[in-house]
């Protein structure tokens, strides 16, 4: 009834730009670890969010895309839908789907396919997941929901928000707990060190290259405890409104 190919090559395209992000921000990471420029904590802080965000994407778009391979394609039919991907072909009747979760939102970036995307549950234990990258994903989409209302998962979009809201409380405690120690060792920085009989010298207790470690771990925890209560925040707001 119709045919729906995935676009990977435009996954590639999206995984080596993110993935050339991801090395420029490493390298400037490092370079400031070798030479630390301390007025320069803005500058890591930016650097540890693009990190943050470039590497997943980087990593989950070549992961599909070279799963998916150069030929795959969803085929619907008039009694199920088939998937091709470069290891082969599967195909399920309309009778054994038996999750279907989708959230659409067509403004956000639909050229990353981020604007619609689909996970879909079957009986025999197989899955398969499609979003905006697919060639008309929301005929797609529909002719799923359509021919399985029943299917339809109630609480799409927020799977994750059950796991998260337990995981992310863990997270900020964990990163508060670093900034608390990395303050107290680097307030108590100096040690006593016998230079001769009887005379003793302060010398510190750790080195530029330790310290600029520290540092920007403690710059990586304090990005991530904001991040994670803003992630809390948005989590529980979008819960109360459903």
């Amino acid at each position: 009834m119709s045919t729906h190919p995935v676009d990977n090559r435009r996954r590639w395209v999206i995984a080596t730009q993110a993935a050339v992000v991801t090395v420029v921000a490493a390298v400037g990471l490092v370079a400031l670890v070798v030479h630390p420029v301390w007025s320069a904590g803005r500058l890591v802080g930016l650097l540890l969010v693009v990190l943050a965000v470039a590497f997943p994407v980087a990593a989950v778009q070549a992961f599909r895309a070279a799963r998916g391979g150069s030929r795959e394609r969803f085929d619907v039919h008039e009694n199920g839908i088939a998937h091709t991907t470069k290891n082969g072909r599967r195909a399920w009747t309309w009778d054994q789907v038996t999750e279907i979760r989708v959230t659409r939102d067509p403004g956000r970036s639909p050229r990353h396919g981020r604007n619609l995307r689909c996970a879909t549950g079957f009986a025999d234990g197989g899955k398969v997941r499609f979003d905006g990258l697919t060639t008309n994903a929301p005929v797609l989409a529909d002719a799923l929901t359509t021919s399985r209302p029943d299917a339809v998962a109630a609480d799409d979009g927020m799977r994750g928000w059950k796991v998260l809201r337990w995981v992310l409380p863990v997270v900020a405690v964990g990163c508060g707990w670093y900034l608390v120690a990395a303050f107290l060792m680097l307030t108590d920085d100096e040690v006593e060190v016998e230079v001769q009989p009887g005379y003793v010298k302060m010398v510190p207790r750790f080195d530029d290259s330790t310290i600029a470690l520290l540092a920007v771990g403690g710059l990586v925890c304090l990005v991530g405890i904001v991040m994670s209560l803003a992630y809390l925040v948005v989590g529980f707001t979008r819960s109360r409104r459903r």
